[in-house]
């Protein structure tokens, strides 16, 4: 078997047809579109300059959360099924699945960050090199830190998007910096980071195990809720599972990698109390380090035109809160992978179990919002004035998107149940880019509720109202209980 058709092999066993021609054309226009703004040497005034870098930083650093956070493919069921058994080479096998994974991830960092360079004045060569190294770096990012345990792949996330958004706070040494003006100590160290992680990808892969050495069912080990922490004395059918629900949460992601169990889905259930307590810590720490910079003098009290300090006080409003939407929002496939339908089914009526089901989710993340909606309001009172217009943004529109992401998750069976086996089954579809098009809402949202509290609360209400016929629709629920049992859910 030639290289291309091993490595166009790998391809269509990690991403389905449509999305891999999504994928091209997103390529395409990136690409393009930065082609086209250098050659006519589109510029923007300096103003506005500074605006689009700090946004560049801001947007890196979550891209680079994310694909830390999510973990890659690499090495799935299927390759020692067939692929490990063929008489190819290591290094043959191991560039194959390099490609595969950067073509299910790497590839987009083109598309989505790409056209940022033009804007901000970065030069032809600098940000032609740069954009190869952020392909590489989330390329093997998502592919290295599977590996990781959920807590440490968690604290690696945070490490590096505070190491990349730290360019706004004059740290030139960061894998953003050459989106704040950083071009030889920027390129440097995104260098050195992605060509060093690039090069253990390469090495782990070209030794991955070719027989399976892995014994395990998807929800065994620590933060599963027991038994008895949670009664159902008394209450049956619905009430029993608006109870649970409210009571529980379910985290799923994918953990393996290179090792001889390969990627596997993982699902941890946690209590929602010892949820919020999480969320309470993180929220104190972000109120901390606002303290922090106000107290430094880092930050102004409110965004001014052109005033020293917009980029960290913008940074400092807009990153945790899209954080914790984008979070929730994302977790709503989870919650909807991790259901038994059958067994739920024969007690109560399909559409009623999973209407109360999304209702008790957005209820969820309302109440889990609750301690970084309690931080901006401290923030504000301490003077820090755009800081209230957060808080509209997650009480309201956090919830709601939370309710829609679940009901697209469900009624288009977004993602694939998580089974027993754990094994990652299937490819990647182009329907979980409906997700990613439901985070993107939240994103401009919160961009725009930066100019008034009043547009938050807008942009809020309006955001219920889009929710709110979904929860007046019975028969939607009705139907997508159907339609998730004909995409193979047991």
């Amino acid at each position: 078997m030639s290289r291309l058709k091993l490595i166009a092999f790998v391809v269509k066993t990690r991403i389905s047809r449509p999305l891999l021609i999504i994928t091209l054309i997103m390529l395409f226009y990136g690409v393009m579109s930065g082609a086209y703004l250098y050659a006519n040497h589109i510029e923007l005034p300096p103003s506005e300059v500074a605006q689009e870098r700090t946004m560049a930083v801001i947007y890196s650093a979550i891209v680079i959360f994310l694909a830390s956070l999510q973990g890659g493919v690499t090495v799935i069921k299927s390759d020692r099924d067939y692929l490990f058994t063929l008489p190819i080479s290591r290094g043959s096998l191991a560039l194959s699945l390099y490609i595969g994974q950067m073509v299910l991830s790497g590839l987009l960092a083109i598309a989505w960050l790409g056209w940022y360079f033009p804007f901000i004045d970065v030069p032809l060569g600098y940000a032609v090199v740069d954009m190869v190294l952020f392909v590489l770096l989330l390329t093997s990012l998502t592919a290295s830190i599977a590996e990781l345990q959920a807590k440490r792949r968690v604290a690696v996330a945070a490490a590096l998007a505070a190491w990349s958004i730290s360019a706004l706070f004059r740290n030139p040494v960061s894998p953003s910096g050459v989106f704040d003006g950083y071009y030889l100590a920027g390129t440097a160290t995104l260098a050195i980071l992605s060509l060093g992680l690039t090069s253990y990808v390469a090495t782990r892969l070209g030794r991955a195990p070719l027989l399976y050495g892995y014994s395990s069912v998807v929800s065994e080990g620590r933060g599963q809720v027991a038994s008895s922490a949670l009664s159902f004395a008394g209450v049956r059918g619905l009430r029993a599972e608006l109870r649970m629900k409210l009571n529980t949460l379910t985290i799923t992601g994918r953990v393996g990698g290179f090792g001889a169990g390969g990627s596997r889905y993982f699902t941890r259930t946690v209590s929602v109390r010892k949820f919020m307590g999480y969320m309470s810590l993180a929220a104190a720490a972000y109120l901390a380090v606002g303290v922090a910079l106000m107290a430094t003098g880092l930050v102004p009290q409110r965004l001014t035109p052109q005033g020293p300090g917009n980029g960290v006080l913008f940074g400092l409003l807009f990153v945790p809160a899209i954080a914790v939407e984008a979070f929730f929002i994302g977790s709503s496939a989870s919650q909807v992978g991790n259901e038994r339908p059958w067994l739920a089914f024969t007690a109560a009526d399909p559409g009623a179990y999973m209407w109360l089901g999304a209702l008790s989710w957005s209820l969820v993340v309302l109440l889990a919002s609750l301690p970084f909606a309690a931080a901006y309001l401290t923030l504000w009172l301490m003077g820090l004035r755009e800081a209230i217009n957060m808080v509209p943004q997650l009480l309201l529109v956090g919830p709601a998107f939370s309710l829609l992401s679940y009901a697209a998750s469900a009624y288009m069976a977004v993602s694939p149940q998580v089974r027993s086996e754990g094994f990652m089954p299937g490819q990647v579809r182009a329907r979980g880019l409906v997700i990613t098009f439901i985070i993107i809402v939240p994103f401009a949202l919160i961009s725009a509720a930066m100019a008034s509290l009043s547009v938050s609360v807008y942009s809020g209400l309006a955001s219920l109202l889009v929710a709110a016929p979904f929860m007046a629709l019975r028969g939607f629920w009705r139907s997508a209980s159907r339609r998730i049992v004909e995409a193979g859910y047991v």
